[in-house]
C-alpha cells in the first residue's frame, strides 16, 4: 500500500496541485465578483423591474444585429442581465459577417487557407479543435460560441456594463481558473481526461492514504502523532505530521470534492454514480430540449415572457432569482429557471413553456421540474454542482471546500519532501576508517579496589 501511495502520488501530483490551487479560487467566485464588480449592483427602488420585453427592446439596440437569448432578474439590489449567445461560425471564428468574408487572413493557422471552399474544408481536416463544421462543434451536446451578458438598471433599463465570456479565449479571469481546473489550459478533449484520470489517481490516494495513517495501535502516544502536530518538532517531523495529519481532517471532504468532478470527466462514472445512488436504475440525461407545438406557427411575440415571469413571480415571491430565455426558433420553448437561494443551484426548480399556448412541457431529466417533486436520485445530481463547490452547506461549506483544496494542494508537496528527504538521508553512509593514535595515553593504575569503584 505504501509502495502504491508513492508512486501513484509522484505521477498525478503537479496535476492535484493546478486543480487544487485553481479550485480554491473558484470556490469563491460569486463572492469575489459581488466585491470588486460594483456594476452587479443598483440601488433598490420601490417601482417594479421593468419587463422582460422592455429591458430586451433597449439592449438589442446597443447590441444591434444580435439577438436576445435570455433575461435574468435578481433581488432588489441586483442588476438585471440580458443574456446574447454568438455562436461559432463554420470556419471556427466568432463575430460580424464582415470577420468571416472569403479572402480574409486570420492570425492564426488559418492565414493558409484559399478563398474556394475545398481548401476550407481542407484546412477544417487539418487543424483540429479550431476549423469544425455545425455538426463537430456540439460537444456532449454543448454549443461552442460566446456569451455575452448585459448588465443593466431593472428599474430605469440603463445599461451599467456588456461582459463577454467563451470558453476558449475569454478575457474572463474566471473562465481562465476553470479552463486551467477542468483541462489543465488544454483544449477540453484533450486535458479533460488527463485532469480525469488525475482524480481518479487521486480517489486511490485518499483511500491508501487513510490505510498508511491508520493508528497500529490505540494507545495516547501514536494516537497524537495521527491527530495532533508537533510544531515545535524538527522540519522533517513537521513536514511529515502535516502531510499525516492534514491529510486525515480533510480526507472526507476531499472524497466527495473529487467524487462530484469525475462527474463531468467521465460519462461513465456519471451514469454509474446515478445508478448508485438510484439503487440500479439508469440516467436518463438528455441536453435536447423540449419542443413547441409548430403546428400552428405565428410570430413569437416576446411579451408572452412577460406573462411567463409574472406568473413565475406570483407563485414564488420569496424567490432569489428568475431567469427567462428567448425562443430562437419556432420549435424552441420559453424556458424559466427559478432559483431559490442565490449563488445556490441545487435547488432551482426549472420549466419549458410552449411559446405560443404557454402550455408547461415536461422532459425527463434530473433537472426539469420543481427540485421538491424530484426523487432522491435525481436530488443528488442536482446537488453535484454545489457539493463540488461547497455551497450546498452555505458559506461554511465554501469555506471547508477552500481549506479542503488548500490541503490538497499540499499533499503533493510535502509527500515529495518525505519522499525526497528518504532519498537523500535515508542512504547508508559508508563506514568511517578507524583513526589510529599517534600516541598512546597512559592510563594510571588505581590503589585499591575502591577507588575503581568510585572512578567506574
Amino acid at each position: 500500500m505504501a509502495w502504491l501511495h508513492l508512486w501513484l502520488g509522484l505521477a498525478s501530483g503537479i496535476i492535484v496541485v493546478i486543480v487544487s490551487l485553481t479550485g480554491c479560487i473558484y470556490v469563491f467566485e460569486n463572492e469575489i465578483k459581488d466585491f470588486i464588480e460594483d456594476w452587479r449592483f443598483v440601488k433598490p427602488q420601490k417601482e417594479a423591474f421593468l419587463l422582460p420585453s422592455q429591458l430586451v427592446s433597449i439592449a438589442d439596440k446597443k447590441m444591434k444585429d444580435k439577438k436576445a437569448t435570455s433575461v435574468t432578474f435578481g433581488a432588489k439590489d441586483e442588476a438585471a442581465i440580458v443574456g446574447y449567445f454568438v455562436e461559432k461560425k463554420d470556419n471556427g471564428e466568432r463575430g460580424d459577417k464582415e470577420e468571416n468574408k472569403k479572402g480574409e487572413r486570420r492570425k492564426d493557422f488559418a492565414k493558409n487557407e484559399s478563398k474556394n471552399e475545398k481548401s476550407e474544408v481542407k484546412a477544417q481536416k487539418n487543424e483540429k479543435g479550431k476549423g469544425k463544421g455545425k455538426d463537430e462543434k456540439r460537444k456532449g451536446g454543448r454549443r461552442q460560441g460566446t456569451f455575452i451578458s448585459v448588465y443593466m438598471n431593472p428599474y430605469t433599463g440603463d445599461i451599467l456594463n456588456i461582459k463577454s465570456v467563451s470558453r476558449s479565449d475569454s478575457p474572463d479571469f474566471f473562465r481562465w481558473i476553470l479552463n486551467g481546473h477542468r483541462a489543465l489550459w488544454l483544449p477540453y478533449d484533450i486535458g479533460r481526461p488527463i485532469v480525469g484520470v488525475a482524480v481518479l489517481i487521486f480517489v486511490v490516494l485518499l483511500i491508501s492514504g487513510i490505510v498508511l495513517w491508520w493508528p497500529t495501535k490505540w494507545i495516547k502516544s501514536i494516537i497524537d502523532k495521527s491527530f495532533k502536530i508537533k510544531w515545535d518538532a524538527s522540519f522533517k517531523r513537521v513536514n511529515y505530521d502535516m502531510h499525516n495529519v492534514f491529510g486525515f481532517y480533510s480526507c472526507i471532504f476531499l472524497f466527495f470534492i473529487a467524487i462530484t468532478g469525475l462527474v463531468w470527466s467521465f460519462g461513465w462514472w456519471s451514469k454509474s454514480l446515478y445508478w448508485v445512488t438510484s439503487g440500479g436504475k439508469p440516467l436518463t440525461e438528455s441536453r435536447e430540449s423540449p419542443k413547441s407545438d409548430t403546428t400552428n406557427v405565428k410570430t413569437f411575440n416576446i411579451t408572452t415572457a412577460d406573462k411567463v415571469l409574472l406568473n413565475l413571480r406570483k407563485e414564488n415571491p420569496q424567490a432569489a432569482g428568475i431567469m427567462i430565455s428567448i425562443p430562437g426558433k419556432p420549435a424552441d420553448p420559453i424556458g424559466a429557471f427559478v432559483y431559490k437561494q442565490r449563488h445556490t443551484f441545487y435547488n432551482m426548480d426549472r420549466y419549458s413553456f410552449d411559446q405560443q399556448s404557454l402550455k408547461e412541457i415536461s422532459i425527463k431529466t434530473p433537472f426539469s421540474g420543481k427540485y421538491i417533486e424530484a426523487n432522491i436520485p435525481d436530488k443528488i445530481r442536482r446537488m453535484n454542482y454545489d457539493i463540488h463547490v461547497g455551497s450546498v452547506l452555505g458559506l461554511t461549506g465554501k469555506i471547508i471546500a477552500f481549506l479542503a483544496s488548500l490541503i490538497s494542494a499540499s499533499l503533493p508537496i510535502t509527500g515529495f519532501i518525505i519522499w525526497w528527504g528518504k532519498q537523500k538521508f535515508g542512504k547508508k553512509k559508508p563506514a568511517a576508517k578507524p583513526k589510529v593514535a599517534s600516541k598512546a595515553i597512559p592510563v594510571p593504575k588505581l590503589k585499591n579496589t575502591a577507588e575503581q569503584e568510585i572512578t567506574a
